[in-house]
């Protein structure tokens, strides 16, 4: 573990927000999250290192699992290729097809995705067997290494994309600047972050999806974050809901039923019918309004660099 000053504004001076563990994968470990009193961010204090943090991202971890087996079935896989093709329609908005960098692209599906519509792609992906699949099983052109690592030549991206990656750095604020300089004068970049102004966050407090701790090392307030890309050069376009609303919160409730339901069959029970197609219909019309209204967990930014 080790300790660390704002990524922000480098301040160390913190209020305790909350103590928590892997409510995920029940990996053990305790692990304090704070938020800095002069700019807001919240973060985990002291943070695990690099090397005790692949502990908590497991073979079996979703992310890096994608769509590559046949571990989930039709339905997880048409939900994955639905999101894929929101996320290119909000991003085609603003930029025709050019060429793109996806952090943290895991298997590939959405570089996958987005290559079939015309776009020149390429990846960095840290975790070694989700690259190999990206660049074998789909042939896709992916680094397996970290962006501070990863060998980027300066303004050669229309776009950047990270979806749900930024939380995960060790070093979030040096990463948007690499980000900045890999971009194109004009470029733009496209992330998606939990949000703290969700409903979910108000219903599940320490349970919500949104802090993952410890994979989660950072959580950013709206107003921190926005503050935070200006400061490195980009312009905020919006801020929107434009996926993940429902799937976020079966992550939310999942948390719960993990830290309260020790039946491992029962819990495989209510996990199917959660993630079940009736019940995703079910929730469809709320999901919508929660999205509509800015509060469901994932919110996804449309940030341009400077001409």
């Amino acid at each position: 573990m080790q300790y660390v000053t704002c990524n922000f504004c480098d301040a160390d001076d913190t209020s305790h927000v909350l103590t928590g563990r892997d409510l995920w994968h029940g990996i053990p470990g305790e692990f304090s999250l704070v938020q800095c009193n002069h700019c807001g961010l919240m973060y985990i204090n002291p943070q695990p290192t690099p090397g005790e943090l692949e502990t908590y991202y497991p073979e079996d971890y979703e992310a890096h699992v994608g769509t590559k087996t046949g571990q989930f079935g039709w339905l997880h896989r048409l939900d994955y290729g639905y999101g894929i093709e929101k996320r290119r329609r909000a991003i085609e908005r603003y930029i025709p097809p050019g060429r793109m960098l996806d952090i943290g692209c895991a298997t590939g599906a959405f570089l996958n995705g987005m290559r079939q519509c015309g776009w020149e792609v390429v990846g960095i992906e840290p975790n070694r067997r989700a690259a190999i699949y990206a660049q074998e099983g789909l042939g896709l052109l992916v680094q397996n290494t970290t962006l501070e690592a990863a060998q980027l030549i300066p303004a050669t991206f229309d776009l950047v994309t990270m979806w749900n990656v930024l939380e995960h750095l060790s070093d979030p604020r040096l990463g948007l600047e690499r980000i900045a300089q890999t971009l194109r004068p004009g470029g733009l970049l496209v992330f998606a972050i939990p949000n703290t102004e969700s409903y979910d966050l108000a219903i599940f407090k320490k349970y919500w999806a949104g802090y993952d701790l410890p994979r989660h090392l950072f959580v950013f307030p709206p107003a921190t974050l926005e503050k935070m890309v200006k400061a490195i050069g980009f312009e905020v376009l919006k801020s929107s809901c434009v996926y993940g609303t429902y799937n976020a919160l079966a992550y939310s409730v999942r948390f719960v039923m993990n830290a309260h339901i020790a039946n491992k069959q029962f819990y495989s029970i209510l996990t199917r019918l959660i993630l079940s197609l009736p019940a995703r219909a079910l929730m469809l019309p709320a999901s919508w309004v929660v999205g509509s209204l800015r509060g469901g967990s994932i919110m996804t930014w449309f940030c341009r660099k400077a001409e």
